[in-house]
C-alpha cells in the first residue's frame, strides 16, 4: 500500500496564482482559493503571508489575490500594507497612551 505524495499546499498555491491569476485584472477571492485548498480563509492569509515574505510577488486588493504581471502592481500592494501597519501601530499607540481607569 503506497502513501499519495505530500502536497505542499503553499507551494501548490503559489503555483495555482502563477498560472490562473496573473495580473490586478485577474483577480481570485479567498473564498474560491478556500474551496480550491479545503482550508479557511485564515490559512489562506497565513500561506499568502509567507509567500510574500519569501519574495513571492503574489498581491491583493479588495477583488481579491493575484500574481503580479509587473511592479506597479507590487508597489500597490506595498502601499496597502504599509497603510495597514500605519492604522495597526496607531490603534496600538493609542492602548499604550490611554489615561489610566480610575482602580
Amino acid at each position: 500500500m503506497s502513501k499519495a505524495p505530500q502536497v505542499n499546499i503553499e507551494e501548490a498555491l503559489c503555483e495555482y496564482l502563477q498560472k490562473y491569476y496573473r495580473g490586478a485584472n485577474n483577480p481570485v477571492s479567498s473564498k474560491q482559493l478556500e474551496a480550491v485548498f479545503h482550508v479557511k480563509g485564515t490559512e489562506i492569509r497565513r500561506l499568502v503571508n509567507s509567500l510574500r515574505s519569501k519574495g513571492e510577488p503574489v498581491c491583493s486588493d479588495m477583488d481579491g489575490y493575484y500574481y503580479a504581471a509587473n511592479q506597479h502592481e507590487i508597489n500597490a500592494t506595498i502601499a496597502q500594507l504599509s497603510s495597514r501597519i500605519n492604522k495597526i501601530a496607531k490603534a496600538r499607540d493609542g492602548l499604550v497612551n490611554r489615561k489610566a481607569d480610575s482602580e
